[in-house]
């Protein structure tokens, strides 16, 4: 008994004759008039090669869209609340030096302010803010006594609002993380809320 050499098919001859299952020559042969039964056709390969690859350059480009917006704004919110905890910190400094001296150091610079408190009421006060700028102090003497202080971050952009922080208005809230943020006497004067845009 024959077989068909395309599909293995039982067959009466091996000949050009067409295979009752599969209707190619059971001798192997090439069709008459058309393509190969078990070739591959390279154009549609390729066709279907770059339909992928397009298809799957414009998902990426979706998620990219998507995720790298949302990815900035993640980074610009964690460089501020970093900040207002430094600022914190550094008051929380601050307020137990004033305990011990009755009055808040009398500093020009956070540089300043370092060596005053350090390694005594902070183990190192943070000179920067969450975007590298370096932060503000200022102390307000009356009757040549310390009594009133702020903490200031110039927010994203590294610009003041104000050339002093006595110029900030109490209870001013941002949504812009450009905006500076000034802790002043043991509250923040100036603060984000909500929802914060670039």
């Amino acid at each position: 008994m024959a077989f068909c050499a395309w599909c293995g098919n039982p067959a009466p001859e091996v000949s050009y004759a067409a295979c009752p299952r599969c209707g190619n020559p059971t001798n192997g042969a090439q069709r008459v008039g058309g393509p190969s039964g078990g070739g591959s056709n390279t154009v549609m390969i390729i066709i279907g090669v770059v339909v992928g690859g397009l298809v799957l350059l414009a998902i990426v480009g979706i998620l990219a869209a998507i995720a790298i917006p949302n990815f900035l704004t993640a980074m610009q919110r964690s460089r501020q609340k970093r900040t207002m905890a430094d600022l914190r910190t550094v008051a929380t400094a601050l307020e137990a030096y004033a305990t011990d001296k009755n009055e808040y150091p009398h500093a020009s610079s956070v540089a300043e302010l370092s060596s005053v408190l350090s390694p005594v009421y902070i183990k190192r006060v943070p000179s920067v803010d969450g975007w590298g700028t370096p932060m503000k102090y200022e102390c307000w003497p009356a009757d040549g006594t310390c009594n009133a202080y702020a903490l200031g971050s110039a927010g994203a952009d590294k610009n003041w609002e104000h050339s002093t922080l006595q110029d900030y208005a109490t209870g001013t809230t941002t949504h812009n993380f450009d905006a500076d943020l000034i802790f002043a006497n043991g509250n923040f004067t100036q603060y984000p809320e909500g929802i914060q845009v670039q």
